[in-house]
């Protein structure tokens, strides 16, 4: 166990943040936790409304490792859990202005109108293509050269706007896509790389789910689990080395502070960093791109909506020329999301696709939403029931040419002893992909610490 008198900051209460001080506090250190807004989980950001419950940021956790379920049952909240409805195992995809179920089957894969039989028969050619020799690719290179491209505009083009609200032409497809990218290094094709797939070890119960009270119960249950409290309102001005130990500057409620610590974790966005640590090197690192995106809200009496909403929701294909990226059908998904009688739809807007959209005016998105859903899902009147979150950088963009940052983040690290970097700019950007990486960020904090006590 590590000396308990060490000193960690860590900037951002986001869910890498707070996972980080979860797994610290698990080996007996008790980390100070800056959040410069007045409530935790940063885009994990659940707001309820009457009977109206709205998911601002991620609207789905799927779990499917055992350290995942583990952390669910060590925090108390097995009887928050609420897993999807199993209707919402159907996926639909708009393919001429109308939304078009994914395939579930072989049989339905050979019946499917989504692909032509030339784009059918085209994916057994598969595995004889050749294996790229490029260190990296885009997304949209990757599987044209792969798997056709109506595969890429009718499968992954709408995939990429509904995960990473980016254009599949600019993203890398090692740091995007990366088992597939994997199974070609390692196999020289993805059919070949699945049907070679180790699967003795038995997998852990794999679930969509969400809580009664909305995605942000988690990094709530987080905070409340930690020996300190969250800093809430507090505004980090600098982070400085001195004499061997960080000092974090700042400013809460209009009061100064200064803390030293002998580690910082930073989990804040890669583009805040410059303003708060003096050195060229996060300067460049602020470089790395964010995608813009508006979600909007959108609520209706159920006979308003003439689509039964069977399902997940829908995403659109850059190729059908709508604004919408997709749309979530949220009060199939998950129950207690809408007043009975009432559907709930979270859409969303801009994106790498439509960057300028995302930041029109909630008047405007809801006049251009509306047209489109009247159109695709056969809405009628006005909704009962609204609210827009705009989200000005969104989500980090893994373009080609990731590595760069990658290695500047390193860098980073390792000319700066005792100052960390984690947060979906590096660890991935679902929830699980940054508890995964708060949680191996507390281990290198902790194997710092542990090389310091031994000097």
């Amino acid at each position: 166990m590590t000396n308990k008198k060490s000193s960690v900051g860590i900037l951002g209460a986001g869910i890498s943040g707070l996972s980080a001080a979860y797994a610290l506090a698990q080996e007996g250190i008790a980390a100070t936790v800056y959040e410069q807004q007045d409530q935790v989980g940063g885009a994990m950001y659940s707001v309820r409304q009457d009977d109206w419950l709205v998911e601002q940021g991620p609207n789905t956790l799927m779990v499917k490792s055992q350290e995942l379920w583990d952390l669910l049952t060590e925090l108390g909240l097995d009887d928050e859990i609420v897993e999807a409805n199993q209707i919402a195992k159907k996926r639909f995809v708009v393919k001429d202005g109308k939304p078009t179920a994914l395939p579930m089957s072989v049989a339905n894969f050979l019946t499917t109108p989504l692909l032509s039989i030339g784009a059918k028969l085209r994916l057994l050619k598969e595995p004889f293509v050749s294996p790229s020799v490029q260190h990296d690719e885009s997304v949209a290179t990757f599987i044209e050269r792969r798997l056709g491209k109506q595969i890429l505009e009718y499968g992954v083009n709408p995939f990429v706007a509904g995960i990473y609200a980016g254009d599949p032409k600019e993203l890398s497809v090692k740091h995007t896509f990366a088992t597939l990218w994997q199974m070609e290094q390692e196999h020289g094709s993805i059919l070949k790389g699945i049907i070679k797939r180790d699967r003795s070890d038995s997998p852990s119960k794999r679930a969509l789910l969400s809580f009664k009270n909305g995605a942000q119960t988690l990094p709530k249950a987080l905070a409340n689990s930690l020996p300190k409290k969250v800093h809430y309102s507090t505004n980090i001005t600098s982070v400085q080395h001195q004499n061997g130990h960080w000092q974090v500057k700042g400013v809460t409620n209009a009061d100064h502070f200064a803390t030293t610590h002998d580690a910082v974790l930073s989990t804040i966005p890669a583009h805040s960093l410059p303003g708060i640590v003096d050195s060229q090197a996060f300067n460049e690192l602020a470089d790395l791109p964010y995608a813009p995106l508006s979600v909007l809200a959108l609520g209706f009496k159920s006979e308003q909506i003439k689509h039964p909403l069977d399902g997940f929701g829908m995403l659109i294909p850059e190729v059908e020329n709508y604004k919408l990226l997709g749309c979530l059908f949220s009060s199939t998904l998950f129950p207690g999301r809408a007043p009975e009688g009432h559907q709930l739809l979270t859409c969303f807007i801009g994106g790498a696709r439509h960057p300028k959209l995302a930041l029109k005016s909630h008047q405007e998105l809801q006049q251009i939403a509306l047209g489109e859903l009247r159109d695709l899902l056969g809405i009628q009147g006005d909704p009962a029931f609204t609210q827009h979150k705009q989200w000005n950088k969104a989500i980090p963009q893994y373009k080609v040419g990731y590595d760069h940052y990658l290695s500047l983040a390193k860098d980073i690290e390792k000319k700066n002893k005792g100052i960390f970097l984690d947060g979906n700019f590096r660890g991935g950007v679902s929830v699980p992909d940054c508890i995964s990486s708060g949680f191996e960020t507390a281990q290198k904090v902790c194997t710092f610490l542990k090389s310091v006590a031994e000097k």
